[in-house]
């Protein structure tokens, strides 16, 4: 099954870079949402860390697809697409 992998780590001291204090778990809401709408064989899962920490928010298109860095909840379009494209991409 192909999944949408969302950081939403948080990590304990606020100084450190983290996707939860960048909008990690706004994001995966907003993201299953979508999901549940556009009915893409996708499953969005909730992970506690990618390791680019200070990238995030990050997601994962898994398996073997691509990092996402950088991601906003207000620029959602490149990701939309780039899930899209690995829903129909042949296994």
């Amino acid at each position: 099954m192909k999944k949408v992998i969302v950081c939403v780590n948080a990590r304990a001291n606020p100084d450190q870079p983290s996707c939860a204090a960048r909008g990690g778990a706004e994001l995966a809401d907003r993201l299953e949402n979508i999901l549940l709408q556009s009915g893409l064989p996708l499953v969005l899962e909730r992970f506690e860390c990618l390791g680019s920490c200070n990238k995030g928010p990050n997601i994962k298109l898994s398996p073997g697809g691509k990092f996402l860095h950088h991601v906003r909840l207000d620029h959602l379009e490149p990701v939309v697409r780039a899930m899209e494209a690995f829903a129909c991409k042949a296994d």
